[in-house]
């Protein structure tokens, strides 16, 4: 029994982690995992442990922020209609949640678009466009836009000015709006360029507020308190997986203690329904129990009952909408099984598992569930991978990267087979033409291989440092939970541990793999999910796991997850 990876281990750097072992009081395997985060100078190092607030880079660094919020601000004073026009993944619906709720706070009539994503797709479209300036003449994109300079320059040409937040790759031409926030603009003032659509959002709320209290409009209103949206800032930001350092850790951590105490109608239903109403809340809770409910709703062409839901002031009616999405998540996660079935199979019988990038496209295949099931393929082939549903001659695709490959950069390079596409580092989304399939394929192929080079990247581990069990102890453990919340950019620790003896194995859950591990003296539990087909599990091991806290029964519990493991030969 081999290992399926690559490990590659940080360097160990003893005097810098001396250093910052006593500089702030951390046990050295700690001062070990925030160097190998790149953190070494004690400024970075005390922002990270205390993402206060306070630490937010001024909005109005934001190119263009400060254009829109004037001219929003201006709406306000003269009590203008405002249009908002969302996304419908988790991030865009908590976006436009926000901005809607914000704007109506400050006594402003706010209606708000968020399109079919089976009917429309995704970004601005003419038809909804031309019925949101019968009812407003200011419109602000949430989570779209920066690739729609046609659609902006038809709202323009109808005398309906737009605003455009985003936080997607920049096309080489920019959509001719009054004012384009986003982070990826480049340039020094704005020193974070990884903030989600929601993000992006609530800087402009907060340029806003910021603008009416010069004009002392709050003397005679109440202002509007924005802590109180963080936890729609956290679930949106955790939902888009854009990396948790900087800007977005702070928003993300302060928003989990929101989301704890929030009272917000449809997020206590949420929580109920998933189990975690008055228990603490992790970043994976997140990403793997709110978020999903919310997206399934967008994948199957219901996310305006998503928006419902975030907005709702009635908690009996938001339980009803709650359970609705629960069981469109079940429905979700049924298709998806379908449509990886039957992806995986397609890649058996042609052996496009022998293929640098795979393109895969099937008529009838649902675009809901699509960019899902291309995850969990480029994970377990460690490829880049596209699913392309085929209707009419036309194809809709959704595309998913690996490690290394920046996956909008080649969709950029394969444009003169694509009508249009958008996206970033890992996902992003296409319209074709059904006969380039080929091409794109070959394409997306040359340009993988002017990024990643002739050779095939092997899939890589990052180990943190070699340990023995006994230094996992609950010191060590409980200044983990400063380093929280894990997740991209911020990656749980994996720690490798050679020299340990399997004691026994279980099934858990039919599908995860429970073992007791001993190393000297000390015994630890720990689980490998998805690979119930190990068992049974024996002999002595070099393994890599990820260590974690998690709440069982209000008590913090120590976890070690299997990542990796190999038999030490004798």
């Amino acid at each position: 029994m081999r290992r399926k990876k690559l490990w590659r281990t940080y360097p160990e750097r003893p005097e810098l982690v001396g250093e910052v072992s006593a500089r702030h009081g951390l046990p050295p395997l700690v001062a070990r995992l925030l160097l190998n985060r790149g953190l070494a100078a004690p400024e970075d190092i005390l922002a990270f442990l205390d993402p206060a607030l306070e630490r937010l880079h001024p909005p109005f660094r934001l190119a263009d922020l400060e254009t829109a919020a004037v001219r929003l601000t201006r709406a306000v004073l003269q009590r203008e209609p405002l249009a908002i026009y969302g996304d419908y993944d988790a991030d865009g619906l908590t976006a436009t949640a926000l901005l809607r709720q914000f704007f109506q706070e400050l006594g402003l009539k706010c209606v708000t678009y968020i399109p079919d994503r089976l009917t429309e797709g995704y970004g601005l479209k003419v038809p909804a466009l031309k019925e949101l300036a019968a009812q407003a003449r200011l419109l602000v994109t949430v989570d779209c836009g920066i690739s729609d300079a046609a659609e902006v320059a038809w709202a323009t040409a109808q005398g309906l000015e737009v605003i455009i937040t985003d936080h997607h790759e920049i096309p080489h031409e920019l959509p001719p709006a009054l004012a384009v926030v986003n982070p990826k603009r480049g340039g020094e003032d704005y020193p974070f360029g990884e903030l989600a659509g929601v993000g992006v959002a609530l800087l402009l709320a907060l340029g806003v507020r910021a603008q009416l209290r010069d004009a002392g409009w709050f003397r005679d209103h109440e202002e509007p308190n924005l802590r109180a949206y963080l936890d729609l800032v956290a679930l949106g930001t955790a939902a888009d997986v854009v990396p948790v350092v900087g800007e977005n850790r702070i928003l993300v951590q302060n928003g989990l203690k929101v989301m704890e105490e929030s009272r917000r109608p449809g997020l206590v239903a949420l929580k109920e329904v998933t189990g975690l109403e008055g228990k603490p809340i992790s970043y994976r809770d997140l990403v793997f129990k709110l978020a999903p409910r919310l997206n399934a709703a967008g994948r199957l062409g219901q996310a305006r009952g998503a928006l419902e839901l975030l907005l709702s002031d009635d908690l009996r009616q938001a339980r009803v909408q709650a359970n609705y999405l629960h069981n469109l998540n079940r429905q979700r996660q049924a298709l998806e099984e379908e449509v990886l079935r039957q992806a995986d199979s397609f890649i058996r019988q042609q052996g496009l598992n022998k293929r640098p990038v795979m393109v895969l496209a099937l008529e009838g295949w649902h675009p809901g569930v699509l960019g899902i099931v291309a995850a969990r393929l480029a994970e377990a082939y460690f490829r880049p991978v596209a699913l392309v549903s085929l209707e009419d001659g036309w194809g809709r695709g959704s595309a998913r990267s690996i490690e290394g490959f920046h996956l909008f950069k080649g969709l950029d390079a394969c444009r003169a087979y694509l009508t249009k596409y958008g996206g970033h580092q890992a996902a992003a989304g296409f319209v074709l033409p059904a006969e380039n399939l080929t091409a794109l394929q070959d394409a997306l192929e040359k340009a993988f291989r002017d990024q990643m080079g002739p050779e095939h990247p092997k899939p890589t581990l990052k180990v943190d440092a070699q340990v023995n069990l006994a230094d996992l102890d609950d010191d060590f453990f409980q200044h983990l939970d400063r380093l929280r919340p894990f997740g991209p950019g911020n990656p749980e620790p994996v720690f490798a541990c050679t020299g340990v003896d399997c004691l026994t194995s279980r099934v858990v859950g039919e599908r995860h793999l429970k073992v007791q591990l001993a190393q000297k003296d000390c015994i630890r539990e720990a689980i490998a999910f998805d690979q119930a087909s190990c068992h049974p599990l024996t002999g002595t091991l070099e393994v890599a796991f990820s260590t974690r806290l998690t709440h069982f029964q209000g008590r913090p519990t120590p976890e070690l997850r299997l990542l990796d493991w190999g038999k030490v030969e004798e």
